[in-house]
C-alpha cells in the first residue's frame, strides 16, 4: 500500500511540475535609445533625434559621429544587434534586429537628423 500511494504522489509531483512550463516571451521592444545625452524619439520602428541650428554652423544636440549609444532599454529577455558596444554613425542611419525570448525578430530604424525647424 505504501508503494502505490508513493508512487502516486510522484506522478503527481512530477506532472505538476512539468506542467508548469514557462512560455517565452514575445516582447521585442526598445523602450528607451539615448546617444551620448540625448535621448532619441522612439515611434513604432522608426527612432530618430531631431535637432535644430543654434546659429550658423552650430547644431544643438550633435554628437560627434561615429559612437556607440550611451543607454538603451529593451523589454525583458531581449536581445539585440548588432551589439550596442559598437560604434555606430547615426546620421548615417543604423538598423538594429530585437530578437525576443521566442526568437521573433523586430527591426528598427535610428537616424539622426539636422533640422532647422523644430514645431
Amino acid at each position: 500500500m505504501k508503494k502505490i500511494i508513493l508512487s502516486v504522489l510522484l506522478v503527481t509531483f512530477v506532472t505538476g511540475f512539468s506542467s508548469c512550463k514557462k512560455d517565452k516571451s514575445s516582447e521585442k521592444d526598445i523602450l528607451e535609445f539615448w546617444v551620448g545625452d540625448v535621448k532619441y524619439d522612439i515611434n513604432g520602428t522608426s527612432i530618430t533625434y531631431l535637432y535644430p541650428k543654434a546659429s550658423e554652423n552650430v547644431w544643438t544636440g550633435w554628437v560627434a559621429m561615429p559612437i556607440a549609444p550611451s543607454k538603451v532599454e529593451l523589454s525583458s529577455s531581449a536581445s539585440i544587434n548588432p551589439p550596442l558596444s559598437e560604434k555606430q554613425d547615426f546620421e548615417a542611419g543604423v538598423t538594429y534586429t530585437v530578437t525576443a525570448e521566442d526568437g521573433s525578430q523586430q527591426t528598427y530604424k535610428v537616424k539622426a537628423e539636422k533640422t532647422t525647424n523644430l514645431d
